[in-house]
């Protein structure tokens, strides 16, 4: 059935937090949207503002998601637009983009770009070949490379995959883990190993989460900038190693340049962003990482503080005159209700950071929420309501752990590889540690 519509469709790949920002952003000025997700029960998903389609092949990126789109694409009245909203979806778009071309306007740079994007160890051997600052980061091959490579480091140090596999995925919740030492480098590596041959190690840059800085660009066909957006994290979850859940707009000049002649660099077009941290031991920003080509976590932020990005994207790639200002609210703040709550109550609180008055103060000013909208009150209703039942299973656990029969099956072997790897040896679990 034919899609009728008076401007062109754009469709979103993910539902999650970061798709459903990109759905208000082009449904509010009345763009119509589809949003495209195995799980359409999220409660991101519930927004009002995207028609939902379900592909059960979107979460593992098979052929089912191109299959998908092409049956979308059929359907609609003009070729729609396409919204990468995470690195799976959008390999899949560029590597498919030929077969998918007839069916949708793909501002997408090219493929070698995009490989690059997506391939950690691509992208840090070229930004140390073009001379952009970085944290020192060696590329180990094996055990035994990273035995011969330990004593070069300064501890601690991190260890993260270029891009994590399935097996990763599923045995732990987190993208990298932290040594404290040669030895504990070493032994660490060897097990993770066993999960992930392809490893980057990664000198850590001390300083606290409020030294996080974004720069984010969009660049059209040319390589110049139609718009540049700068701010900073202020907390994230996990602690240290996790996405934001605090954020806020604050423009840095020098860090837009940087940015925007990074991307430059790269032969980069259309929405990039790159992630820096300020290293407290000279005072320098180095990048942490660069995202491109897909829309990025709290996006909401730069459309609350006045520069509607998904919708430059839109009017760039259907060739329509873009009115971009050349400028934006400072001070703007983001906040993931959900997420923020869990930082705060793990670590903040507990670590004396913060008390319940000054957490409360944090929120001061003019803000943008990742699920709450006066508008679209679906996501945030269906949050809570998650929230409370998952919150009431744990008190159940709780109550029944006490019994003699639980008692007895306490001790049991450990079922993930991560508790596997604890405990096989207890020096990993100083890796977990917080680091400052």
């Amino acid at each position: 059935m034919k899609t009728a519509g008076a401007q062109p469709t754009a469709v979103v790949l993910g539902l999650g937090q970061n798709g459903m920002a990109t759905c208000r952003a082009l449904g509010r000025v009345g763009i119509p949207v589809i949003g495209i997700d195995t799980d359409l029960d999220q409660p991101s998903a519930r927004t009002r503002y995207a028609t939902k389609f379900h592909c059960p092949d979107f979460l593992s990126g098979g052929p089912g998601l191109v299959d998908s789109l092409e049956q979308i694409g059929r359907g609609l009245h003009e070729k729609g637009v396409l919204f990468p909203s995470g690195d799976l979806n959008l390999a899949v778009i560029s590597e498919h983009r030929e077969r998918l071309e007839p069916y949708f306007h793909i501002s997408l740079p090219p493929k070698p770009v995009v490989e690059m994007f997506l391939n950690k160890k691509m992208f840090y051997q070229f930004a140390m070949d073009k001379g952009f600052p970085l944290p020192q980061t060696l590329f180990p091959t094996s055990p035994e490379h990273m035995r011969e490579l330990a004593g070069r480091l300064q501890y601690p140090c991190l260890i993260k995959p270029f891009q994590p596999n399935d097996t990763w995925r599923k045995t732990f919740d987190t993208r990298l883990f932290v040594a404290d030492s040669a030895d504990n480098l070493v032994a660490l590596f060897e097990r993770l190993f066993r999960v992930h041959e392809d490893l980057i190690v990664q000198e850590y840059m001390p300083g606290p989460d409020s030294e996080l800085w974004w720069g984010v660009t969009y660049l059209d066909e040319a390589g110049q900038p139609l718009v540049v957006w700068t701010g900073r994290k202020l907390r994230q979850y996990p602690r240290r190693f996790g996405t934001a859940t605090l954020a806020e707009s604050r423009w840095d000049p020098e860090l837009a340049r940087e940015s925007v002649a990074i991307l430059q660099a790269m032969g980069h077009r259309g929405y990039g962003v790159v992630e820096y941290k300020r290293d407290r031991r000279d005072g320098r920003l180095k990048i942490t990482e660069v995202t491109g080509g897909r829309t990025w976590f709290p996006h909401s932020l730069v459309t609350r503080s006045g520069i509607n990005l998904p919708l430059i994207w839109y009017r760039d790639a259907l060739g329509q005159k873009v009115d971009a200002p050349r400028s934006f609210e400072d001070g703007i703040k983001w906040i993931h209700e959900e997420r923020d709550v869990k930082t705060v109550s793990l670590y903040f609180l507990p670590e004396h950071e913060l008390t319940m008055w000054t957490w409360l103060l944090s929120y001061r000013g003019k803000r943008v929420y990742a699920l709450s909208a006066w508008d679209d009150p679906k996501p945030i209703l269906i949050a809570m309501r998650r929230v409370a039942k998952a919150g009431w299973r744990r008190v159940k656990r709780r109550l029944s752990s006490s019994s003699p029969e639980r008692a007895r099956h306490a001790g049991k072997k450990p079922k993930h590889m991560e508790e596997m790897l604890l405990a096989a040896d207890p020096t990993v679990g100083r890796t977990l540690r917080r680091v400052d």
